[in-house]
């Protein structure tokens, strides 16, 4: 991990669901961001150890984010529109996030909704300079301007910082762990393997391993991510 986002409150959002709001809050930014909790405004919670509210109890959040030194508040689709509701009625009250990441996918909704949620933003006076992109789950071979060309023409147009993230076997391993969790860099798995003599307690290690691996590649792209929209394009 090579860069890091002291001092600064991240929005995570998007119209739509399934484009991997919360796994970026939590292994894209949280890491890269002293730690610091993230509050979940979703009906349910599927953030596990971190705080959960409903768009109702916007108020309550923003007085913690603006309180707080560092904060990262993941807004759930089902929450939006109360978000925004509450948030025109409560004047430049978005000026306290530094920046707002909008995951999206490359299905057709996604990137409608996608589109929508940056206008919406602009309309609430949140400037275009603090808006990201990231483009999720993408094959390595894809075309961008094919895949997210709806997406892709709005942000050139408006010179909106976007960056991928590539589909990794990986992300299925970190609902329970973290990325340097998955790593272990203190372990030598392959020694570890070498010294079992069980067929289970090799397999296990091995796929340890395997899991390790994954979990680099996934780091190495989210510490290019980062810093492409964090970092270098302020």
């Amino acid at each position: 991990m090579n860069a890091s986002m002291s001092g600064r409150k991240v929005a995570v959002l998007n119209y739509s669901g399934n484009v991997g709001k919360s796994t970026l809050a939590r292994h894209l930014l949280q890491p890269r961001m002293g730690g610091c909790p993230i509050t979940f405004i979703e009906s349910i919670n599927e953030g596990g150890d971190s705080t959960s509210v409903k768009g109702r109890d916007f108020a309550p959040v923003m007085i913690e984010v603006l309180a707080a030194e560092e904060a990262i508040v993941d807004i759930g689709s089902s929450n939006i529109e109360t978000v925004f509701d509450k948030a025109e009625r409560m004047g430049d009250v978005l000026d306290a996030f530094d920046f707002f990441l909008i995951p999206t996918v490359s299905r057709t909704k996604q990137q409608a909704d996608t589109v929508k949620v940056i206008k919406d933003l602009l309309s609430l006076g949140v400037s275009d300079s603090k808006l990201r992109v990231v483009f999720n789950n993408v094959d390595r071979d894809d075309d961008l301007d094919k895949q997210f060309g709806v997406v892709k023409g709005a942000l050139d147009k408006l010179r909106i910082p976007y960056a991928v993230v590539f589909e990794s076997d990986g992300f299925q391993y970190l609902k329970e762990r973290s990325v340097e969790e998955c790593i272990a860099e203190d372990r030598d798995f392959r020694a570890e393997i070498k010294e079992a003599t069980d067929p289970e307690e090799r397999r296990a290690k091995a796929s340890a391993l395997v899991v390790s691996q994954l979990a680099k590649g996934i780091r190495s792209n989210l510490d290019s991510v980062f810093q492409k929209l964090f970092i270098a394009a302020q």
